[in-house]
């Protein structure tokens, strides 16, 4: 009965490692350091920042080759020399469109919708700066950003602290128009219901773990017992 037990928990255990892990990354994932990276040269900033976001799509999609994905590999890929990006392109599986922002503070409600609809994030212009970010998030009322610049902090930043690109002054915008997964939630800590799960385990095999001989010796008892009567 013991064996039966133990080798059915290791049987499940097996199952549990080997499960393919969900297509769709966590949001812990998309902005990790390693996703994001700051402009090789002068004037490339849209380049890097469509870069990145085609970055998070690919992990959001399960794509185990998203670092593959660099200012270079766009540059040869869609990158018109003397012009920048073009309004439409395609990048591997994925395709990228352009529109154009009512300007002001009407911005802010339309990008604020984008990042709903699009949890890799927009590539956001300001051609008064000029420059480029990717705009990533809009969280408990301020808006997230990733800067290719140099000169400003690395990872994700508010959009304050980026190289003149704001809400306001930003004229148009990149996106990805092709399907992108989900978010997946990030997983909880699941440390107390391991533990839980082992004492639950200990337990149900207690009562297996009591020696043969004396189980013999209740028995004998038992019998002594039976034959006084």
């Amino acid at each position: 009965m013991r064996q039966r037990i133990l080798r059915s928990i290791a049987a499940m255990l097996v199952l549990v490692m080997l499960a393919p892990a969900a297509l769709a990354a966590t949001y812990d994932e998309i902005n990790q350091d390693q996703v994001f990276f700051k402009q090789s040269q002068r004037g490339t900033c849209t380049l890097a920042a469509t870069a990145m976001m085609l970055r998070r799509a690919a992990l959001l999609n399960g794509d185990e080759n998203w670092a593959q994905i660099t200012e270079a590999s766009c540059r040869q890929a869609f990158w018109i020399a003397g012009c920048g990006l073009p309004y439409s392109f395609s990048y591997g599986e994925m395709t990228v469109g352009h529109e154009t922002l009512p300007g002001g503070a009407a911005n802010e409600a339309v990008l604020i919708d984008l990042l709903e609809a699009h949890p890799e994030g927009i590539m956001l212009h300001a051609a008064c700066v000029p420059h480029g970010i990717l705009l990533t998030e809009y969280k408990d009322g301020q808006f997230y950003c990733a800067d290719p610049s140099e000169y400003v902090g690395e990872g994700i930043i508010p959009i304050e602290e980026a190289w003149g690109t704001r809400v306001e002054n930003s004229n148009a915008y990149w996106y990805v128009t092709s399907e992108v997964a989900e978010v997946e939630p990030d997983l909880p800590d699941l440390v107390p219901e391991e533990v839980t799960v082992e004492s639950s385990v200990a337990d149900l095999l207690a009562p297996l773990d009591q020696p043969e001989e004396d189980t013999c010796l209740i028995g004998q008892a038992l019998l002594a017992g039976s034959e006084d009567n």
